[in-house]
């Protein structure tokens, strides 16, 4: 017993701060990549919507087509390789000297990056559930987004110098996870011996309790991953193009967000009044729509004022995309016997949000401004609740036949 607390304890901390430089450098890396093209190619933005989708796209058939293979390796095999070949991925795409080249780099950059997230969510939550499942989820959503909130300022500061830099120094931090996965398991047993998910399911003897509130959750998080990536990708080229605000600047907004996100995530972790609640779910999506509805009242400007308004309105995004993505992982997760399954579908669906964000999003800002993409993204918060609960009253009529 003991051995296996100090087990779970050396997980916990080798886990999370695996996610909080994972993402991190992942996150660098992304927002670089925007700036990479427009600087070196001369993308458009529509172009450059295009080439972010394509890591997102290869994530989402990998996550789908690899999810066999994956749930025959150990969960640490998996991270290691996807720590090694985004690394040698992302150095392709930065000595590209054509197009063609760097898509394919980032296409395999996606293909890796598919074994990491699925594999991480499913290994922290096996055999947990309620307050502790409540618990290692929280830790690991404040890591990573940590991670995800200090990059933007980070790579914005970096790219200023050059837009090679962020890419070359998120090459160095998937190295540095690498190493970090490697000792803990060579020190650490009860980390060598964790089995592959399949051999997991083979031996526990569980029965599936899942809920049905995960399927709102799940298109809660397309939803506000749509948003995510407009705000990724879309608002750097318009802080550039109409704003006039250095990288630093733009990357200080992301920031205020990915700090919002990452202490509403350990405010979720401390309660569970929000946990199997229907009008939680519905209110949220609400929120989000209007959050989106004011954003796109705001206009473009240097002024002080101007910084302050988009700062307000990264504050609620980052609070209440917190707040959706919780609900998606911990009802996904809740019951279910096949984690990393569950998990990978969790992971497929916010990167369709990502996808349908960077291609549209900026086919929309090319032609119609940024404040456009947020008042779309608010009509469609609307819609999808109005279609949510006629689904749920019409199921519920169902059940009491």
């Amino acid at each position: 017993m003991e051995m296996q607390q100090r087990t779970d304890v050396v997980q916990f901390w080798v886990l999370n701060i695996a996610s909080f430089f994972g993402q991190m450098s992942i996150a660098m890396v992304n927002l670089a990549v925007v700036y990479h093209l427009r600087l070196k190619f001369g993308l458009s933005a529509q172009m450059i919507g295009i080439a972010a989708s394509v890591y997102t796209f290869t994530y989402l058939l990998f996550c789908m087509a690899g999810g066999g293979l994956c749930a025959r390796m150990r969960p640490r095999h998996c991270i290691e390789l996807s720590m090694a070949g985004m690394g040698i991925s992302v150095a392709w795409f930065a000595v590209s000297g054509t197009i063609a080249s760097a898509f394919v780099a980032l296409a395999l950059y996606g293909a890796f990056m598919s074994m990491l997230w699925p594999q991480v969510e499913g290994w922290f939550s096996r055999g947990k559930e309620g307050a502790q499942l409540n618990h290692v989820s929280s830790a690991f959503n404040f890591s990573w987004s940590f991670g995800a909130g200090l990059s933007p300022y980070i790579a914005g500061v970096l790219v200023e110098r050059s837009t090679t830099l962020p890419l070359f120094s998120g090459i160095c931090v998937f190295a540095a996870v690498f190493l970090l996965i490697a000792i803990a398991s060579a020190v650490e047993p009860g980390i060598r011996a964790v089995p592959s998910e399949r051999a997991h399911v083979g031996t526990a003897h569980v029965i599936d309790q899942s809920t049905p509130l995960r399927f709102l959750c799940w298109s809660g998080i397309v939803l506000v991953y749509t948003g995510l990536s407009v705000v990724q990708t879309i608002f750097p080229l318009y802080a550039q193009d109409v704003m006039g605000i250095p990288e630093s600047t733009a990357g200080l907004l992301l920031l205020i967000r990915g700090v919002a996100t990452c202490f509403t995530f350990v405010i979720l972790g401390k309660t569970s009044r929000w946990q199997f609640k229907l009008s939680f779910i519905i209110v949220t999506q609400l929120l989000f729509g209007g959050a989106c509805f004011a954003g796109s009242l705001l206009h473009g400007g240097d002024s002080m004022a101007a910084f302050v308004a988009y700062g307000v309105f990264f504050l609620a995004f980052g609070v209440l995309f917190a707040i959706a993505y919780t609900l998606s992982m911990f009802h996904g997760a809740s019951g279910c016997v096949n984690r990393s399954r569950r998990m990978m579908i969790h992971e497929v669906l916010l990167t369709i949000g990502t996808i349908v964000g960077a291609i549209f999003g900026g086919a929309i800002y090319e032609r119609f401004g940024f404040d456009r993409i947020l008042y779309v993204i608010a009509v469609l918060s609307c819609l999808l609740v109005l279609v949510e609960l006629a689904a749920w009253l019409s199921g519920a009529r169902r059940s009491r036949v």
